[in-house]
């Protein structure tokens, strides 16, 4: 990797550096209080040896170019346009190559992929590569630019994976503010194609951050479906090839129609914490925005092009486009939304409306889905779902698997039984990588315990601790408080159905706690 003449910090601000002496800090750093990476160059001549114990210190400057080139193909492989979009391919391995790119961006990157790797001494140092990132970001706070909005996205991911939700959220509205400041939607004449078509994807990925964020953490959302927004994104192949060929006619891409969903998913947490918020339901209302909601879902899926339709032939196509991944992730993410519209039917005290029944199976019929997708796409090269936030679907997932196990006819138990045992496995693993899945485990076992102590009607009872356990998986659940639930005793349930719902509670307690034991 060849180091350049100008100072990290000066080269990322684009600002002309006056080439410190080696071991001194450059006027301009001196002037912004920044820590200059002149001062490291001798330990960074030394890093950058091609020696595998060379990035093993406390307190790493560069991992060796092997070592970046590795990080950078398993954060493509695994994050990159999932949970967010932020680069150009290419560019990004070529930045990362010449050894230009923005320090913050790159231990970022580290930070978020060195889990991934087959090779346990980087491994090893993912905390030291998000700690490296996380002082960067926070000491060049002040310098707006398209590289930092960048950087406090995945500083804030890295934040997401360390069970931080606090410094997450903040790190995110940082990024949302510079992006306000840049003024991203707006389309810059002086831009090329390439730094265009970027700049949306970051915009887009906030906007999707922040829907998820947002609700994590019970918190206002920041974006709004108002106002100037770019155009949606372009297809990800043709843009990985922007630059290399002629630019091909503009088509959506994976990610503009993850856009589509994730702005129906804003209108269904809306409903839901509306709902938990009245005092009295009126049913017919209720109904009316469910059915409005589910009819735009419905037209999302029957606008899919026949390509980006899921059937296993449309999966084989996009692993062989290298973009398996992210085919998989907007699947799941429909799934997933339509759970969570759906899930509030689970609650047999509803009163029966002509749509009740339906409606339950249909939130019964999504998890399902959702499981036999994670299912499949694990055992289908190049199209895992590895990325964190699947860990919180999952839990969702289960929770509909567990009202089946509990609730449902014999004839579905066995099949339920080993769809909620695929995703615990598929679970395990997903911990193994994140450990802030860990919590969304111990979520699912407060959520079944909550289950196991009530009287069999009020399991899957719809209120303000059950839409905290669907939407904030940012925060512990606490026990639920049962207080206001009839007793038992004046529940209409036959002791026949006690003594089932019993034996039933035993298999769940054995499937959920199991694997948890292993810890």
């Amino acid at each position: 990797m060849k180091l350049g003449s100008a100072c990290l910090q000066c080269r990322s601000g684009k600002r002309k550096c006056d080439k410190a002496a080696l071991g001194t800090a450059c006027e301009q750093c001196k002037k912004r209080g920044l820590q200059c990476s002149s001062l490291q160059r001798e330990d960074l001549a030394a890093t950058l040896l091609p020696s595998p114990q060379s990035f093993l210190s406390n307190s790493p400057v560069l991992p060796p170019a092997e070592v970046v080139q590795e990080l950078i193909d398993l954060y493509i492989c695994y994050i990159h346009d999932k949970p967010h979009s932020l680069f150009h391919e290419p560019s990004l391995r070529r930045a990362a190559r010449d050894g230009t790119l923005h320090p913050g961006v790159l231990f970022g990157i580290a930070g978020l992929s060195a889990r991934f790797s087959p090779n346990p001494q980087i491994r090893s140092q993912g905390n030291a590569f998000a700690e490296r990132a996380r002082t960067f970001v926070q000491s060049d706070l002040e310098n707006v630019c398209l590289e930092n909005v960048q950087a406090f996205i995945l500083v804030g991911n890295v934040c997401l994976a360390g069970s931080n939700p606090d410094s997450e959220s903040l790190y995110f509205v940082i990024a949302n503010r510079m992006a306000q400041l840049l003024q991203l939607p707006k389309e810059n004449p002086a831009d090329d194609e390439i730094t265009r078509e970027v700049k949306r994807r970051v915009w887009w990925s906030l906007y999707l951050i922040d829907r998820w964020a947002s609700a994590g953490l019970g918190l206002p959302r920041h974006f709004h479906d108002s106002g100037l927004v770019p155009r949606v994104p372009m297809d990800e192949v043709m843009f990985s090839q922007l630059g290399t060929t002629k630019s091909p006619d503009w088509q959506p891409g994976i990610w503009s129609h993850m856009i589509s969903l994730v702005k129906i998913f804003g209108q269904i947490q809306d409903l839901n914490h509306e709902l938990v918020d009245q005092t009295h339901w009126n049913e017919s209302s209720i109904e009316y925005r469910v059915l409005s909601l589910a009819e735009k879902l419905a037209k999302f899926e029957y606008e899919l092009p026949p390509t980006m339709v899921y059937t296993l032939e449309n999966l084989d196509f996009h692993v062989r486009r290298g973009v398996g991944r992210t085919f998989v992730a907007l699947h799941l993410g429909y799934h997933h939304y339509c759970t969570l519209l759906y899930y509030q039917y689970l609650d047999q005290r509803r009163p029966p409306t002509p749509n009740t029944r339906m409606f339950a199976q249909r939130c019964k019929h999504h998890a399902t889905e959702y499981c036999e997708l994670i299912r499949t796409s694990n055992q289908h090269g190049g199209a895992e779902a590895l990325y964190n936030i699947v860990g919180h679907m999952t839990v969702v997932s289960s929770s509909v698997l567990l009202h089946t196990l509990l609730l449902g006819a014999d004839h579905e138990h066995p099949m339920a039984r080993h769809r909620l045992e695929s995703n615990f496995e598929f679970l395990v693993k997903l911990r193994e990588i994140w450990p802030s899945v860990d919590i969304m485990m111990k979520r699912l076992i407060a959520f079944q315990d909550a289950c196991l102590r009530t009287a069999q009607l009020d399991t899957h009872r719809f209120d303000k601790w059950m839409v905290k356990f669907l939407l904030q998986h940012a925060l512990a659940l606490d026990e639920k408080d049962l207080t206001t639930i009839p007793s038992p005793s004046a529940l209409p349930v036959a002791p026949v159905e006690n003594e089932r719902l019993l034996e039933r509670s035993r298999v769940t307690e054995s499937i959920i706690r199991a694997p948890h034991a292993t810890t």
